[in-house]
């Protein structure tokens, strides 16, 4: 039995025609703590950016992730934003070395728009998807993080 707790980092560069428009980090995208039996097929885990968590293939569900959530703030109060990725996101890993098998995380489930409060602010979930690639390779136990930066465009 392989035990992987995995976290991604989620940082945003905005481009948006408010330049003092800021975010912050208030959860990294978690994909809690997966046990994969066996590498000989393609397993992925989803996680929603409601919290829905789906599993396919050999790969199980110990402890649940969680979605990534943002904060956007200093937008004008009570203003509807829209969103739109600059770039799509796949990160490749192969962590723990060469010893580990290697896996892809996807970002999914980025909100189209969401409406700020009266503080000009708005929270933003954000998804995942980890999928396994089929190899001789196990997984090593341990932890797995990693970084990644979105670049997107807030129009309003």
């Amino acid at each position: 039995m392989r035990l992987l707790p995995y976290a991604v980092a989620v940082s945003i560069l905005i481009y948006s025609p408010n330049h003092f428009a800021n975010t912050i980090e208030q959860q990294s995208l978690d994909f809690g703590t997966l046990v994969i039996p066996s590498n000989s097929n393609v397993s992925s885990v989803i996680i929603k950016a409601n919290g829905d968590i789906n599993t396919m293939g050999k790969i199980y569900v110990l402890e649940k992730g969680r979605p990534a959530e943002l904060l956007l703030t200093d937008f004008p109060a009570h203003t509807e934003l829209t969103m739109q990725l600059v770039n799509s996101v796949t990160l490749q890993h192969n962590a723990q070395g060469s010893s580990s098998a290697d896996f892809e995380v996807r970002l999914n489930g980025f909100p189209k728009s969401t409406v700020t409060d009266d503080l000009g602010e708005a929270k933003v979930f954000i998804g995942g998807t980890l999928i396994t690639k089929p190899s001789s390779k196990s997984y090593s136990d341990g932890d797995y993080s990693s970084t990644t930066n979105l670049e997107i465009s807030i129009d309003y």
